[in-house]
Parts: structure tokens; C-alpha cells; sequence
């Protein structure tokens, strides 16, 4: 085990023989320098339901003359 200190607070820390991949930060700062927000997904918390687009869907392939069914209705 080696011991360094951070560079962004000066709090000692140890790690093994190779230097982690953050660099010669400690944990703690290294999370403050994290983005906990999300890119992905948003569209599921602002706009239709999973089950409105789900019944959209089936509306729609319903009128292009398409029997479908969700999944969770067909092999459970």
C-alpha cells in the first residue's frame, strides 16, 4: 500500500501499487467532481406515460391492420 496526498483537499489516502485512475485525488473529491444528473431517460419523467405510449402503440398498429400485444400480456 502506498500513501499520497490529494491534491484538491491535501487529506492523505492510500492506494495499491498503481495509482488509481482519478489520479492523485481522494474519493471524496473525486465524486464531488462527478455529475450525478442524467442525459438518458428524461423523456420518461416529462411527457406520456410508458403505458400511454404503450396504448399509442398498439392504437396505431391496431389501424395499420397489425395484431399486437404487449409482451408482458403474450408469455405471461
Amino acid at each position: 500500500m502506498r500513501q499520497i496526498a490529494c491534491e484538491s483537499c491535501g487529506k492523505s489516502f492510500e492506494f495499491d501499487e498503481e495509482l488509481p485512475r482519478r489520479g492523485p485525488i481522494c474519493f471524496g473529491c473525486h465524486l464531488r467532481t462527478i455529475r450525478l444528473g442524467f442525459t438518458h431517460g428524461k423523456e420518461d419523467f416529462h411527457g406520456p406515460t410508458i403505458k400511454e405510449r404503450q396504448d399509442l402503440q398498439v392504437a396505431q398498429a391496431a389501424s395499420a391492420g397489425i395484431n399486437a400485444a404487449p409482451v408482458g400480456t403474450r408469455w405471461v
